[in-house]
């Protein structure tokens, strides 16, 4: 069997950019330029802080940059990048987990930034402990996504679409708070949704260029969920459950616990969503 050549995997031993003062921070900065990749795969693993992910130089496949006001903290900012001939692989892990349950304000003492080429399309796997969570997906070529979340608060914006399609999109969320905006725009073909104890708000604004398919569960949570009024809606609720459901004007029923928008068998792309929420409560706002 022949093994696949790649190039030596490439740890990146970041620099500890001078001596703290009182006020200072500790700060790391690293660029890789985009070279004959083709697709990568990019995970971020942070236990606890706050992470910002954008779009960034577009012959960069990433810049990546790490500021924190405690002293020794940056040696536990990590980032290794391998290249399978067309395929990359990134990881950037943070496992500090004395302050996993710190305190919330104290999460922006240490950020993580990471900005995107939008030339190459990318798996992204995002995971958050405790912290901060500000996704900007705008422009960037998401083939698939997956964003989990612990005690975090997380917001995520795909403010113009996607130029490729993404295949799944799969968000877990659990004692915290998650807002989602422009998800249309993601051009997902199906979307996972699961949420346990938190105020989540689901907002599918934006461009559907196919019929796509989201599945929503909530435990305890409180979820809104928003769909533009000129999209063809398709809504599936199970009622068995105990939670409270409310449904915005424009929904008509059809049997059991399926509604539709009018013109949803018009031939336009579509949204299909069903829900299963336990205890919690459960909101559908036309805008």
């Amino acid at each position: 069997m022949i093994t696949p050549s790649y190039k030596t995997g490439i740890f990146i031993g970041l620099f500890l950019a001078g001596g703290l003062r009182a006020g200072a921070q500790e700060r790391r900065h690293k660029e890789i330029p985009l070279g004959n990749e083709r697709e990568i795969s990019v995970i971020v693993d942070v236990s606890f802080g706050t992470v910002i992910i954008g779009p960034g130089p577009s012959e960069k496949l990433v810049v990546a940059d790490f500021s924190s006001r405690r002293e020794g903290e940056s040696e536990d900012f990590k980032i290794s990048y391998k290249s399978f001939g067309t395929r990359g692989e990134l990881i950037v892990r943070s496992k500090d987990r004395s302050r996993f349950w710190g305190k919330d304000d104290e999460s922006e003492d240490r950020v993580w930034t990471l900005q995107f080429s939008d030339r190459i399309p990318m798996d992204l796997r995002v995971e958050l402990g405790a912290g901060k969570g500000d996704l900007d997906l705008s422009g960037l070529r998401i083939q698939s996504l997956r964003v989990s979340s612990g005690a975090s608060s997380v917001e995520l914006n795909c403010s113009t679409p996607n130029p490729i399609v993404a295949e799944e999109v799969i968000i877990e969320s659990g004692v915290s708070k998650f807002t989602a905006r422009n998800l249309a725009n993601t051009n997902f073909r199906r979307l996972k949704f699961s949420g346990g104890v938190g105020a989540y708000r689901l907002d599918f604004s934006g461009k559907l260029i196919r019929d796509a398919e989201a599945k929503v569960e909530v435990g305890l949570g409180a979820i809104t969920i928003d769909v533009p009024r000129e999209m063809p809606v398709q809504l599936y609720y199970d009622d068995t459950w105990f939670s409270s459901f409310d449904l915005d004007d424009g929904f008509m029923k059809r049997r059991g616990g399926m509604y539709e928008t009018v013109g949803f068998a018009s031939g336009n792309p579509a949204l299909s969503i069903r829900i299963e929420a336990g205890l919690g409560s459960v909101k559908i706002r036309r805008r």
